[in-house]
């Protein structure tokens, strides 16, 4: 019980014992301690029974320093894109084609081509994997390109391990690249059933057919 609920409660129990009604405030008290559910599931809802159904099972290191990375380039390019008219009349008027060349290509290029190659890069990394027990799969947090948080909630049967993974790719989660680091798994057996590590290896061993003998 808090202190702001003990002190709301001390007026009535001054006066209930100078009346002399100990005996009913011991009942109180023990019907109080026989159900505590009674004073302190008053916020439960369904958001929070929702929480309590996912476990956290794997953060990736790396997120903070994804995000901030992200904010910067869009920060830079919504500066860029104001300032645009400006730099370009300042540039037009020096009248010298490579300076103006150079000063189009590097604004364009930190303007527009950055913020693209990093979301090409990043938004394959997934910074926080989540178990669900009530239907046994698993909810991938990415970020997008606006540096918005993304969820791809999948089983163990929608994901495919490619044979050559490709650049910043560890897996295919009903289609959609992403990428995890082993390292961080609190617990390896996740990592493991998603990958597929837990089933009979497949060696690939296909019987070649006879060879005919030409008569």
């Amino acid at each position: 019980m808090s202190l702001k609920t003990c002190l709301t409660l001390l007026p009535g129990l001054v006066k209930t014992a100078k009346h002399g009604k100990i005996n009913k405030l011991n009942t109180l008290f023990l019907n109080v301690a026989r159900r505590p559910e009674q004073i302190i599931l008053f916020s439960t809802d369904k958001k929070s029974s929702n929480i309590r159904n996912y476990k956290e099972i794997y953060y990736g290191v790396l997120t903070p320093q994804v995000r901030a990375v992200k904010v910067f380039s869009l920060s830079s390019s919504i500066i860029g894109i104001t300032c645009q008219p400006f730099l370009y009349e300042a540039v037009v008027s020096t009248g010298s084609v490579p300076i103006i060349v150079a000063a189009y290509s590097f604004i364009g290029f930190f303007t527009f081509l950055t913020p693209f190659l990093l979301h090409l890069i990043t938004k394959k990394y997934v910074t926080q994997l989540l178990y669900k027990r009530d239907t046994d799969s698993y909810v991938a947090k990415t970020v997008n390109f606006f540096n918005i948080t993304r969820e791809t909630e999948f089983k163990v049967e929608d994901v495919k391990v490619p044979d050559v993974p490709g650049m910043f790719t560890t897996l295919h989660a009903k289609g959609k690249p992403l990428f995890i680091d082993p390292k961080f798994f609190e617990n390896p057996d996740h990592y493991a059933r998603i990958m597929g590590y837990d089933k009979p290896i497949d060696f690939k061993l296909y019987e070649t057919p006879p060879v005919e003998k030409k008569g």
